[in-house]
């Protein structure tokens, strides 16, 4: 019962303090313009999938055009 406790104050002190935290600016120096972009409408989920969607449409159009090989 003693585990069952603890773990249920961890996930409560997670969930106030720690997930809602801002991030901080320091390791968005050497990152791309696109990474500081928020939209709303897109949840914590779905941003990194359309991410990796751009990356490969972005690899896509470098493999097909020919001046860059």
């Amino acid at each position: 019962m003693k585990y069952i406790a603890a773990l249920l104050v961890a996930g409560g002190v997670y969930l106030m303090l720690i997930r809602p935290a801002p991030q901080g600016s320091a390791g968005k120096a050497g990152a791309p313009a696109q990474a500081d972009e928020f939209t709303p409408g897109t949840d914590f989920l779905k941003r990194p999938l359309d991410r990796t969607h751009e990356v490969l449409d972005q690899a896509k159009t470098r493999a097909q055009d020919p001046a860059l090989q």
